[in-house]
């Protein structure tokens, strides 16, 4: 008897407990189960599905240099005419005063939290002293937009316009990243011609038949990369003129703002008061710095017409998606500007190295076959060379053929001119020094020498 009820006992348990397991079963099986009704979850399969957006960037660049990566010839070291990072070669530096501005406010233990979504007050003041405009209202720190380099200014420039359905006119040649951008912010992309005969100025008279009632900005780069330009005053006053007259706000790439030569260099906001710009600018390339990601934006309003659209609101808001660059960085910032302004010893020492780069570039390309100067550069780290027709063998005008053979046999990186929507065209930068260059032209011309017998 006794043992007929600890038998039954047990059932009584071992039935507990299989219900339990069962009710624990069924409360995990409605935790996975999806939300549309009837349908049925199966083990082993998760619900991961890759971003439409993010699938769909493309850069120019990395789809047609990763053809030839890693072929360069073993037997020669590789030089790269190709990478626009004015540090890689041991003569272009940040300056002492930039690095001891750096260490100090890491060091004091004062900046080491997060900072305003904007940015820093002291950071942005100094920038709106320094980048004020004349005949324009003063900027106040209000108008400044801290931002991880100048590639998020533009992209927070591009996102702010972006109105449903618009469309951007960008130069050609241009930085594929301007492409790239208006393609993720679903802006369409039209073209306005730089024109090498004439220095690669604006084709003013072309953007009217550009625009439409969906064109939302006027994208310019002076200095210009890939081409060198600067423009003068009165090639700015003409293009925004005409950037007025179809009402068109301005996003202003001046990234290399300072760095030209015998031409000075003139901001947009400076050539005209009654254009709405937006100005990005950044550590990267004027103070040698592209690896510190220090970035910003500087609202030139014209009558509120970008306060009324809401316009700044707008990056106030993609700011604070980021929360902007590290503070410290924006700390030392103040100093930075105060202690490395144009015209300064370094600033000076900095432009002589890049401007007898380029004469050396200028020099050695119009003495190779093939060759040609499509238009001396007046600034920033570039300059374009034309492919003659019918000279060089086996290439022809193909830039992506020449750029794939040129690392192949001599182990001399340039991009082509495809990159930059310039086929028949390389880029050269001429941020290397004089002795590295003349060794990378060396190998150019014998290159091209090979190709062109009868030169």
């Amino acid at each position: 008897m006794a043992a007929h009820a600890v038998r039954a006992a047990k059932r009584q348990e071992r039935d507990l407990l299989e219900k339990s397991s069962a009710v624990q079963a069924g409360e995990q099986t409605s935790r996975k189960r999806p939300l549309a009704e009837g349908s049925v979850f199966k083990p082993g399969k998760w619900r991961i599905r890759v971003g439409k957006r993010a699938a769909g960037i493309r850069n120019p660049i990395r789809e047609i240099m990763d053809t030839v990566a890693g072929k360069e010839n073993p037997n020669k070291p590789l030089l790269s005419l190709a990478q626009g990072d004015p540090t890689c070669y041991p003569h272009l530096r940040p300056s002492e005063e930039m690095v001891s501005a750096v260490v100090d406010a890491l060091t004091s233990g004062e900046n080491n939290g997060y900072q305003p979504s904007q940015g820093s007050g002291r950071c942005r003041a100094a920038i709106a002293e320094a980048f004020s405009m004349p005949g324009r209202r003063p900027l106040q720190p209000s108008d400044v937009f801290m931002s991880i380099g100048c590639s998020e200014a533009l992209s927070h420039c591009i996102a702010a316009l972006a109105a449903p359905g618009g469309n951007m006119l960008l130069p050609r040649p241009g930085f594929p990243l301007y492409e790239v951008l208006c393609d993720y912010h679903g802006v369409e992309v039209r073209y306005y011609d730089l024109l090498p005969e004439t220095g690669w100025q604006c084709d003013v008279g072309g953007l009217a038949r550009l625009v439409d009632d969906k064109t939302c900005g006027l994208l310019v780069n002076n200095p210009s990369n890939p081409c060198g330009a600067v423009y003068s005053r009165d090639h700015l006053v003409d293009l925004l003129a005409a950037a007025e007259q179809l009402g068109l706000p301005v996003i202003a790439d001046e990234v290399y703002a300072g760095m030209s030569f015998s031409r000075p260099f003139v901001a947009c906001a400076a050539a005209s008061s009654r254009v709405p710009i937006l100005s990005v600018c950044a550590l990267s390339k004027r103070w040698l710095a592209p690896g510190w990601r220090l970035g910003w934006i500087t609202v030139h309003d014209a009558d509120d017409a970008l306060r009324g659209a809401g316009i700044p609101e707008a990056l106030l808001k993609l700011c604070q998606v980021s929360l902007g660059p590290s503070a410290p960085l924006q700390a030392a910032l103040p100093a930075i500007l105060r202690d490395t302004p144009n015209g300064c010893a370094w600033h000076t020492d900095v432009l002589a190295a890049l401007e007898a780069s380029a004469r050396c570039c200028i020099r050695r390309c119009r003495a190779i076959p093939g060759l040609e100067v499509a238009s001396e550069p007046q600034g920033s780290m570039y300059f374009m060379v034309r492919l003659q027709p019918n000279v060089l063998e086996g290439i022809g005008c193909d830039d992506k053929e020449l750029a794939r053979k040129l690392l192949e046999e001599e182990s001399i990186a340039v991009l082509p001119g495809q990159c930059f929507s310039a086929p028949g065209y390389f880029r050269c930068v001429f941020a290397a020094s004089v002795e590295v260059l003349e060794e990378a032209w060396d190998r150019i011309e014998a290159f091209c020498r090979r190709r062109a017998p009868s030169a």
